[in-house]
């Protein structure tokens, strides 16, 4: 196989069932963001040959959401796979995601490819007294960065031993050591720096979770992060950017390239960010405080 192999990648849809209100207290209407997102790249992914989604795909976790979001996905021609994000909790994403063209695999191998699809929640799951691995019954895996655990890291290491194909791509959710400090995790990118060691086909990562578009190197391992269809982020500019999807050609040499893709109308301004939302993404501010930060100010606007 000498033709590139081209994948389009969405993140953090954050589907909501209808009349449901986002996580967060705002939030582009993801629906209509979607629908803008398939406008632009039409049935066929543009041409790809996979779409990825790389989790968040619903935002409380609920059946409802599953089924909205499955029903969207189907709607391209080419095969569809997904990884759960933290917005995943794990039943209700296992049962209702996989339809036909849509699925769950962990890996996909096309041509001298190998893709992994990695859940960077394992690491927070718990083992019930029947055996069974299963969240954290107190819902703090909705703010919750990422966590391989030993297992996880374990099965990457293997996957990528055992592969005949001769390169690698991980997808998974939660991106290593991303440059926004709020995601930021010392303990989860000393996981992956532990994990990538000695992994010779590993060559990149595509991740979402930041709502902030980029990519950087992390253990000179170029890393990829998507735009998301909830809200997204310019920290250079210090504004919001409109919903997006990345697209990815994979040569047979090894080579990956990406391009960014963001859906600009009068939907989704371009507007400036707040101070308040400035200091969340520095982590000088956490979600608790923009929320009494939010809620003063609407009782002093009412």
């Amino acid at each position: 196989m000498t033709e590139p192999i081209r994948v389009l990648q969405l993140s953090d849809t954050h589907f909501l069932a209808e009349g449901a209100e986002a996580e967060g207290g705002f939030a582009y209407d993801t629906s209509e963001a979607f629908d803008a997102v398939f406008e632009h790249c039409g049935a066929n992914a543009g041409g790809a040959d996979m779409v990825v989604v790389t989790g968040d795909i619903a935002d409380h976790g609920e059946p409802d959401e599953y089924r909205l979001a499955a029903s969207a996905f189907a709607r391209f021609e080419v095969p569809v796979n997904v990884c759960p994000g933290n917005h995943d909790f794990d039943a209700p994403f296992t049962v209702g995601v996989a339809r036909p063209g849509v699925s769950t695999s962990r890996v996909v191998e096309a041509g001298p490819w190998a893709f992994v699809f990695v859940d960077s929640n394992a690491g927070g799951m718990i083992v019930d007294e029947t055996g069974r691995t299963i969240d954290p019954s107190d819902g703090s895996r909705l703010h919750r960065n990422g966590t391989l655990g030993m297992r996880e890291a374990a099965w990457i290491r293997d996957v990528c031993a055992r592969t005949a194909a001769q390169h690698v791509f991980v997808w998974v959710h939660h991106p290593p050591a991303p440059r926004l400090q709020l995601s930021f995790d010392a303990d989860y990118a000393a996981e992956w720096a532990a994990t990538m060691a000695g992994l010779p086909k590993l060559r990149g990562i595509g991740g979402g979770h930041t709502h902030v578009p980029d990519v950087y190197d992390f253990h000179d391992v170029p890393v990829f992060v998507a735009p998301s269809l909830k809200h997204c982020f310019d920290l250079d500019a210090q504004t919001w950017l409109p919903p997006g999807y990345r697209t990815y050609e994979f040569g047979a040499d090894g080579s990956v390239t990406s391009d960014l893709h963001l859906i600009d109308d009068d939907r989704w301004p371009r507007r400036p960010l707040g101070r308040a939302l400035i200091s969340l993404f520095r982590g000088e501010l956490t979600y608790d405080d923009l929320a009494e930060i939010a809620a003063r100010r609407a009782q002093q606007g009412s």
